[in-house]
């Protein structure tokens, strides 16, 4: 069986586990001395809804509605596992959820 990672042509100089996120400011907030902030990026076409994600940084990244472009170390983590049952199936499956983290690179 061949390996579907064989199919995927790497971008040229990326970094493992880094991401480019450009976007306009939707909102901020702060936790416990770590400001979260969401960015909506623009839609890749006129009938395509924009992608919206949130970046953790130690300092605030700017104001609502301001544009930004930040470098982010992309991690996650699993959460507790839970039982659900397969609709096609009907068999019972372990089902781990996983959250991906985006935390600004700051320097």
């Amino acid at each position: 069986m061949a390996n579907p990672a064989e199919n995927v042509t790497p971008l040229k100089n990326a970094i493992p586990a880094q991401v480019l996120v450009v976007g306009k400011i939707q909102s901020h907030r702060r936790y416990d001395s770590v400001s979260y902030t969401r960015i909506v990026m623009p839609a890749a076409d006129a009938y395509s809804r924009p992608e919206t994600v949130e970046v953790r940084s130690k300092s605030r990244l700017g104001e609502k509605d301001e544009e930004v472009k930040v470098t982010c170390r992309l991690g996650g983590f699993t959460r507790k596992a839970y039982q659900a049952k397969d609709k096609e199936t009907g068999e019972i499956q372990s089902i781990i959820p996983v959250d991906i983290t985006l935390d600004v690179i700051e320097g």
